[in-house]
């Protein structure tokens, strides 16, 4: 850490820290995800020694090396570097000053987003997942914590604690309750990585058009999970008295999102093409004006 003077503690992490610091060299504000290695390879909490996890740092590593190579991508986080020091594994992660997405809308008076601003946080989250989609990784956290916001208003995915292998079926629990596909809250057999991720872009879209998650937990124990299941997301959303934050394409996409079958979601691609988040497109002689 000789090249690193740190500034504060961002968050505590489950086998360390978060640490804002500054890089002597680039002159740069980084944030340093410090994580004790004998907890992280016991896949225990270090605040909490008897609580076992699921997070495998050496993947969410490997991960990281992989969606950074080659320049990376412009909606995911980038890790600059990697080290082991005094019993610690260190990421060295871009800083968003912004924080998480989550906060963000927090702090909003509504606590949630107006359409123009859903619309573009959602498209470019949705670039991001195309792109760890495409490197053959699933997130399986997706949510609107894991979303940091930098000083120019772009969205980066981060946390790839939980990621997976895209072409591999999965069988574990894991994300938060909120965002879970059903198929991961209740686990029949196993279940494809990537079409949960896309359930949980669509309770994330919700949740941004709303300030509120649609269900606790996408399981027939949730009342709301099984009010959305009977009477479908329209009367839902006239019941929470939401139709005009939710309506129209944004409708339309969020029915074809939620879906309970995994193979009758909408494909990423497909999402991209929908009206709601799909580029407008300029009339050539608007261009020629």
């Amino acid at each position: 850490m000789q090249r690193y003077s740190t500034e504060r503690v961002l968050a505590d992490a489950l086998f360390g820290q978060v640490l804002l610091c500054h890089d002597k060299v680039t002159g740069d504000l980084v944030a340093i995800k410090r994580m004790n290695v004998e907890a992280a390879a016991a896949k225990t909490m270090i605040h909490a020694a008897s609580v076992q996890v699921l997070e495998d740092i050496a993947f969410e590593k490997h991960v990281h090396r992989a969606l950074s190579a080659d320049g990376g991508h412009s909606n995911i986080l980038r890790m600059r570097s990697c080290f082991v020091e005094d019993g610690y594994d260190h990421f060295v992660l871009d800083y968003c000053v912004g924080g998480e997405l989550f906060d963000l809308m927090d702090s909003m008076p509504n606590q949630r987003l107006d359409m123009k601003t859903a619309r573009r946080y959602f498209r470019q989250i949705l670039h991001g997942v195309q792109f760890m989609h495409g490197r053959g990784f699933a997130h399986r956290d997706l949510s609107l914590e894991n979303v940091l916001v930098d000083e120019k208003d772009n969205c980066y995915i981060c946390d790839f604690g939980l990621a997976a292998f895209a072409s591999a079926p999965a069988r574990e629990t894991v994300g938060k309750a909120f965002y879970m596909a059903p198929e991961v809250a209740v686990v029949r057999g196993s279940y494809d990585p990537v079409k949960a991720d896309m359930w949980s872009l669509g309770i994330m879209l919700f949740m941004m058009l709303t300030g509120s998650p649609l269900v606790e937990m996408a399981s027939n124990k949730d009342s709301r999970y099984r009010y959305l299941q009977a009477q479908g997301l329209p009367r839902l959303v006239d019941a929470w008295r939401v139709g005009h934050a939710v309506h129209g394409d944004a409708l339309d996409l969020l029915q074809r999102m939620l879906v309970r079958d995994p193979a009758s979601r909408l494909s990423l691609q497909a999402v991209l093409d929908h009206p709601f988040v799909a580029e407008p497109v300029v009339p050539q002689s608007s261009l020629s004006q």
